[in-house]
C-alpha cells in the first residue's frame, strides 16, 4: 500500500516499553503510516536520582523527532497516559506551521492523546492528581526511587482478553518516581498552531485515569480538543487495537 504522508511517533504511558504498541502499530503500518517508538530515560533507570520529566522531553525531541522533521517529515505524535506529558513537552514549537515560517522542513501536524495525561508548565503529575499517589502505584519498588502497578490487570487492562494476563503482567517494568513528581515544560498542546489539530480519546471505563480525571485536564488546558469515546479499560491498544486505529486514522485524514 502507498505510504501517507505522516509518520506516527508513539510514546507509551509509564512501566511499559513502546513495544505495548506493536498491534496497533501494525495495523497502522498496513493503512500505510510509517511508526517511530520513542523510549524515555525514566523507564527502569540504572539510577533514578538523575531522570526526570524535563529530562525524558529533551531526549525524545532530540533523538526522535528532530531527526524525522529534519528529514522533511510530517509527525503525528501519539501519546498515551503519561506519554502525554513527554509527547506533549517533546513536540513543543515544532508544529508544520512554525518549522515552515522557519523556513525548515518537516513538522508535527496533530497530537493524539489517549487517555494522555495533560499538565501546565511547570506542574508535575503527581501534582496533576492532586498530590498523592493513587494506592495501586506501589512506591519504592523493586529499588530506591521507582515504582511499580498492582495489580496490573484490573488497573491497566480489565477489559483484555484474559489469556494475555501472564504476558501483560510479565510487561509491567519499574519507573522512576522523579517522572512523575518533576515540573514538565511547556506543552505543544498549548499552542494555536495545534487549533483543531487536538484530539483526545477518552476511555470511559478507565481504573487507572477515571473519567473524571480525564475531563477535569481536558478542561484545564483552555483550549478545544476533539474528542472520541472508547468504552475500555486504560490500554484500548490492548484490547481493542483496531478500534484505536481506526479513530487514530480518522483524525489524521482530516489534519493531512
Amino acid at each position: 500500500m502507498a505510504q501517507n504522508p505522516a509518520t506516527i511517533v508513539f510514546f507509551a504511558g509509564a512501566f511499559a516499553y513502546p513495544s505495548c504498541f506493536d498491534t496497533l502499530a501494525d495495523y497502522l503500518r498496513k493503512a500505510g503510516y510509517s511508526t517511530v517508538y520513542a523510549n524515555v530515560p525514566s523507564l527502569n533507570p540504572t539510577d533514578a536520582t538523575i531522570v526526570s520529566t524535563a529530562k525524558d522531553a529533551e531526549e525524545t525531541r532530540k533523538e526522535v523527532i528532530l531527526p524525522l522533521l529534519d528529514d522533511g517529515k510530517d509527525v503525528v505524535i501519539f501519546t498515551h497516559s503519561y506519554g502525554g506529558i513527554v509527547g506533549g513537552a517533546a513536540a513543543a514549537g515544532l508544529s508544520k506551521s512554525a518549522r515552515s515560517t522557519a523556513g525548515k522542513p518537516g513538522g508535527i501536524i496533530g497530537l493524539v492523546y489517549l487517555v494522555g495525561n495533560i499538565v501546565s508548565e511547570g506542574e508535575s503529575l503527581l501534582q496533576a492528581i492532586g498530590g498523592a499517589y493513587p494506592p495501586f502505584i506501589k512506591q519504592q519498588i523493586p529499588s530506591q526511587g521507582l515504582a511499580v502497578i498492582d495489580p496490573v490487570i484490573p488497573t491497566l487492562y480489565a477489559d483484555a482478553d484474559p489469556a494475555l494476563a501472564p504476558n501483560l503482567e510479565a510487561a509491567m517494568i519499574p519507573h522512576a518516581l522523579a517522572a512523575f513528581e518533576t515540573p514538565a515544560s511547556s506543552p505543544a498542546w498549548a499552542e494555536a498552531a495545534y487549533d483543531g489539530k487536538r484530539a483526545y480519546i477518552r476511555t470511559l471505563e478507565d481504573q487507572c485515569n477515571p473519567l473524571f480525571i480525564q475531563d477535569a485536564w481536558l478542561e484545564k488546558t483552555g483550549v478545544k480538543w476533539d474528542t472520541v469515546d472508547l468504552k475500555t479499560s486504560h490500554c484500548p491498544f490492548i484490547s481493542s487495537p483496531g478500534e484505536v486505529a481506526d479513530v487514530t486514522q480518522k483524525f489524521i485524514q482530516k489534519w493531512i
